[in-house]
């Protein structure tokens, strides 16, 4: 049989702990009461007024974010622990991603690997060349690849010796008109004129040997 909230006398499922229209509780309301008025008696509730949560699509029940208890689908409050049910909304639809595309390429990593020191010097192609030599503030040539501290002076590095470039994953060496020439894996490089490098092959830049390293 209902139960009669006695704070707004709005009328509950019998067993309810909590009023599905206030929150009060309505442990010590008894089974039935009448519906007569009150009217200048009592305490008035000063609860705001709260909007029921949006019922779900062809009615249903709201669960309770507190303790999980399945109320009504116009319940404002929870009838087990009379928490507030404003939260407590329908999961919406589990957000469908954007299929992953296919994985960018990755992009190779050269290395030049000085042969006497084993020395690694990373080569930044992020601008699709790098050059090498060595560095000079006169002449104001500073070379992405400086050989200065790895004997290139004494080897006869140029200051703007040879460059090298990626075509997609290919890579490539230019003399670009160094006084003591390039050489690739022995034999040697006519000025600029681009040659295909590959992962192993031995640089000699004037007398500096480096080993062309690409790392996938």
């Amino acid at each position: 049989m209902a139960v009669k909230c006695p704070h707004c006398g709005t009328e509950n499922l019998d067993g309810a702990l909590f009023c599905d229209e206030c929150g009060a509780s309505l442990a010590e309301a008894p089974a039935s009461q009448q519906g007569a008025g009150t009217a200048g008696q009592g305490t008035v509730d000063q609860r705001p007024s709260i909007p029921p949560p949006s019922a779900p699509a062809g009615g249903g029940t709201v669960q309770c974010p507190t303790c999980h208890h399945e109320n009504p689908a116009d319940a404002r409050f929870c009838e087990n622990c009379g928490g507030t049910l404003t939260a407590a909304s329908v999961p919406p639809p589990e957000a469908v991603g954007a299929a992953p595309g296919a994985p960018a390429p990755a992009v190779p990593v050269a290395t030049l690997v000085i042969a006497d020191s084993n020395a690694e010097l990373p080569l930044d192609l992020s601008k699709g060349e790098a050059l090498i030599g060595r560095a000079d503030p006169v002449s104001r040539v500073y070379p992405d690849v400086d050989l200065t501290p790895h004997g290139g002076y004494e080897a006869g590095v140029s200051r703007r010796h040879c460059r090298i470039f990626r075509q997609g994953d290919q890579f490539f060496v230019e003399d670009l008109g160094s006084t003591n020439g390039t050489k690739v894996n022995g034999q040697p490089l006519p000025p600029n004129q681009p040659r295909a490098l590959s992962d192993g092959d031995v640089l000699e830049l004037g007398l500096l040997r480096l080993t062309f390293r690409v790392n996938a």
